[in-house]
């Protein structure tokens, strides 16, 4: 832990308060002394003159699980002001684990969210089964941001159950064995449990999670009551409307009689979905006014993704166009040629399930963008592309792949937000945001740093939320959710966790392709947002334009109060 002095900002302190121009002195990691002209006392400097100083900003929702053991730097997090982040999210975390579940639970995690398999599989040090040893293991890796974990459900069922996680309900020995594990991890400093009851395995197999029943998440819901503030992760099956609202209903009462705080998915943003959102906030509403304390999650910049032909799940709904994605890729030219798989693939595409969450299901707003091979064409739409071509969609897809290649992109126009009610869920003090998915789907977009976009659009340029309130949202209102009672707020006593920036230099740059992901594979990223500094526990890890190599970050643990 660090020595710092910040001198000459406009100190916005993370509670909502006005800013006020404070000097700020942190020392062996923590904030000790605020206030005007306070002299240097042998620590490093920080002029933030003409600068906002705010809490470091923590990132809620990421599958950096694995990326943290190559990558201890959190290459951008620090370049974006963050200083902490959030992983085992969304039922996945990487303990409990043992045997060949664990390689089931990895390959699962490397599929949901676009990861390197063989990375986790060769650079993960797996020394450890219960998420209490991995705590161990994670105490003793530093890294460039302080981190926190939840324990996944789907590793803890298949820890437990074996095989037979996936295929039925845990009969009752072995839900109080999965309590026992979980106490475990909690008693280790886990955040709570993620639930995951939708996604499906690379072979289309629905996890594990699903077949858990009401005893059983009670049961466990109960084990996360005991470690108050601990909470939990549910991933309900959002991209369908009816099934999302029942499983609101269902892990609301859940909630509400266990005396849990949840995170739910929440509010559909988009315009698409502006018809259906008054029954979401009425829901939410609802659910809070009965007793549940259920936060639902909130990103509020529009996606626009990328499709890899690489691999991908976005064609899930497509059969065997996620067969050959996500197959070997020196069968792939071969399969997209086939006559037989080009017959099954217009047959699923035409017997898929739709969703308004699904570009599959909005042709004209895929766009051909990046040829391997230059053949094109390009900045033409899938649909008149189709049109164009007089074939399928399936076909047009797969002859525009065979001339460009499998190295080749498709984008996504951007998403259109209903501006109005991504301003009143900021307003909502039980709203979680800045769900980004940092360190997943490396090839569909850069999710790390978009915090940034709510910064220069809402605050700087549309002028349709204060600085002092966005501040708060991504950082005391986020540390005040997960129970990490000592950050997110600029106050003596508190971590010495600090980001300083100006608004008019920040900005959230285009995403750009980077091959420094193991095993020869790449990601996404954006250049750094144009923080002056970021501080962890009084160490600057990015200032001056530069990550500084410091690896200050720990494992934090919820604080009861």
């Amino acid at each position: 832990m660090g020595d710092v002095l910040v001198v000459g900002g406009a100190v916005v302190d993370g509670t909502g308060a006005s800013e006020f121009t404070a000097d700020v002195r942190v020392r062996n990691g923590v904030i000790v002394e605020m206030g005007p002209s306070l002299t240097p006392d042998g620590e490093r400097v920080v002029d933030a003159r003409g600068c906002t100083v705010a809490p470091g900003v923590i990132d809620t929702h990421t599958h950096l699980d694995g990326a943290m053991w190559w990558n201890p730097d959190v290459d951008p997090l620090p370049a974006s002001g963050n200083t902490s982040m959030v992983f085992g999210n969304c039922g996945n975390s990487i303990a409990p684990l043992a045997g060949a579940q664990r390689d089931e639970i990895v390959d699962l995690l490397c599929f949901l969210e676009d990861l390197p398999v063989e990375a986790f599989r060769n650079l993960v040090p797996w020394t450890w089964e219960t998420w209490g040893e991995y705590a161990e293991v994670l105490r003793a890796r530093p890294a460039a941001v302080h981190y926190a974990g939840y324990v996944g459900h789907l590793a803890l069922r298949t820890f437990v159950m074996g095989g037979a996680a996936w295929e039925r309900a845990a009969t009752d020995d072995e839900v109080v064995r999965m309590c026992a594990v979980l106490d475990d991890g909690l008693r280790a400093g886990a955040l709570g449990l993620s639930m995951n009851v939708f996604d499906r395995d690379r072979a289309l197999r629905i996890v594990p999670g699903y077949f858990a029943d009401d005893h059983e998440y009670r049961a466990l819901f109960a084990v996360v009551a005991k470690h108050r503030p601990a909470t939990v992760q549910v991933l309900t099956f959002f991209p369908d409307h009816d099934r999302n609202m029942a499983d609101a209903v269902r892990f609301g009462a859940i909630a509400r009689d266990t005396g849990v705080r949840v995170q739910w998915p929440g509010l559909p943003i988009n315009t698409p979905d502006d018809d259906r959102r008054p029954e979401y906030w009425e829901l939410f509403h609802r659910l809070q006014a009965e007793g549940a304390d259920v936060w639902p999650m909130l990103a509020f910049k529009p996606l626009v993704p990328f499709f890899s032909f690489e691999r991908s799940i976005a064609f899930q709904r497509v059969p065997a166009w996620n067969e050959v994605l996500n197959g070997p890729a020196e069968d792939k030219l071969a399969t997209l040629a086939d006559p037989a798989w080009r017959a099954r693939a217009r047959d699923d595409w035409d017997n898929r399930t739709r969703s308004s969450m699904s570009r599959v299901d909005r042709p004209h707003e895929m766009y051909f963008a990046v040829s391997e091979t230059g053949t094109g064409p390009l900045d033409i739409s899938l649909l008149d592309y189709s049109e164009h071509t007089g074939l399928h969609l399936s076909d047009a897809l797969a002859e525009w792949v065979l001339a460009n290649g499998i190295g080749s992109l498709l984008a996504g126009a951007p998403e259109r937000h209903n501006e109005a009610d991504i301003v009143r869920a900021l307003h909502e003090p039980h709203m979680l945001p800045n769900i980004t998915d940092s360190g997943a789907h490396l090839q569909l977009f850069a999710a790390a740093g978009e915090h940034v976009y709510l910064l220069t659009h809402y605050v700087r340029d549309a002028g349709l939320v204060t600085l002092e309130h966005a501040v708060h949202a991504l950082t005391g209102r986020v540390a005040g959710f997960f129970g990490l009672r000592d950050r997110g707020v600029v106050a003596e006593g508190m971590a010495g966790d600090l980001c300083v920036f100006r608004l008019d230099e920040l900005s959230l740059g285009a995403e750009e392709r980077v091959w420094d992901v193991p095993f020869g594979t790449w990601r996404f990223r954006r250049a750094p947002a144009g923080f002056r500094a970021t501080i962890v526990a009084g160490e600057p890890t990015w200032i001056d334009g530069a990550s500084t190599g410091a690896r200050p970050g720990g494992l934090l643990r919820p604080i009861a109060s």
